[in-house]
């Protein structure tokens, strides 16, 4: 595959390139960013130097892209660049016989939600490019993998939303045991708001605090809610996300009544679930951030105790809930092995 990054020189793109430059497939990879354009990866990236050579490009070069075999698109732009840029660039792409041999992930909120009003809700304002929102296979891994095959067009999911749907899925299993409500509480690390600073995420006002935010109005519960409904089940939630002392990581705690429901039960569900999904590792305990830090891995626990329960959730938000599951994504939609410049092992102690 050749592959082309939009927005390279963010988190989100480097991470991509870390990633890829392991992946057995890969042939080229060319980095946009019009803030960087003629900088070194590696002055950007400074992990990595002497891994991935070459320099920040203003545009892509689409006709050289047409000639791939495998030709791959990652979009990490800010929520709503690519959508307002979409149109036009397919037009390019059509110009260049791209439109249809290119496969599109976008990392960013754009195509998340099935229609306008929807994406109102959660992002506010109107959707830049309505008109493609059907397009893109909302792409959480471990749920549309029929769907992911063969798909050209995909939608990543969001951080908090990959983890807090890998916890509520299996509740949803459940049938008559399944609750009516669950209580999400999620901590976040700096990383995820983005490689520009700002008031909540600069490092002297973060390090030695703890503080909620968007409390019950957080824009992934959008995708959350049409993951539930596609569904069928009532299961609902309230979420509330923290932003914690750290810069990798998402650690979601989930906890719902369950009066008539045993521990094994409620791991019998998980497992039933995610019992040959390779990215999940089912624990005892309790899941740890700096276990999954720098992997695709998401790390889950469940613990039921006098008719309450809670479900675990661990991951590093930049990689199975961004980069990382892009790529798995990619090697599902063209029937890959999932796990392809995947299989990183976590840096322990992080």
């Amino acid at each position: 595959m050749d592959v082309v990054i939009l927005g390279a020189s963010g988190y989100g793109g480097g991470e991509l390139l870390r990633l890829l430059a392991s992946h057995p497939r890969l042939r080229s990879v060319s980095c946009i960013s019009r803030q960087h354009v003629g900088k070194s990866i590696g002055a950007v990236h400074p992990n990595l130097r002497g891994i991935v050579t070459g320099e920040f490009v203003a545009a892509p070069d689409w006709a050289a892209l047409a000639q791939s075999d495998c030709p791959v698109l990652f979009a990490a732009m800010p929520h709503g660049e690519f959508a307002r840029q979409l149109l036009q660039l397919e037009q390019q792409w059509l110009e260049h016989g791209l439109e249809r041999k290119l496969t599109v992930i976008d990392l960013s909120g754009d195509f998340r939600l099935a229609d306008a009003p929807s994406f109102s809700r959660s992002y506010g304002g109107e959707h830049p490019c309505p008109e493609r929102l059907a397009d893109f296979v909302y792409g959480l891994s471990e749920w549309r993998r029929v769907e992911l095959a063969g798909a050209r067009r995909i939608a990543n999911p969001g951080c908090f939303a990959t983890a807090i749907q890998l916890g509520l899925l299996p509740l949803a299993d459940l049938g008559a045991q399944a609750p009516a409500w669950v209580a999400v509480s999620a901590i976040t690390g700096s990383s995820g708001s983005g490689a520009s600073p700002s008031e909540t995420t600069h490092h002297p006002t973060r390090a030695n605090d703890f503080r909620a935010y968007k409390m019950l109005a957080h824009q992934h519960e959008g995708e959350i809610r049409r993951t539930l409904a596609e569904q069928g089940t009532a299961l609902d939630f309230a979420f509330v996300p923290h932003s914690a002392p750290l810069v990798r990581g998402i650690f979601a705690t989930l906890t719902f009544q369950a009066p008539d429901l045993s521990g094994a039960e409620l791991r019998a569900a998980f497992e039933q679930r995610y019992q040959d999904r390779r990215f999940i590792r089912l624990l005892e305990g309790t899941p740890r951030i700096a276990a999954v830090a720098g992997s695709n891995f998401a790390d889950i626990a469940v613990s039921v105790s006098g008719g309450n329960a809670c479900v675990l959730v661990a991951i590093d938000n930049l990689v199975k809930g961004m980069a990382g599951q892009a790529i798995q994504n990619l090697n599902l939609a063209h029937c890959w092995h999932e796990d392809a410049g995947l299989l990183q092992v976590p840096a322990y102690p992080a």
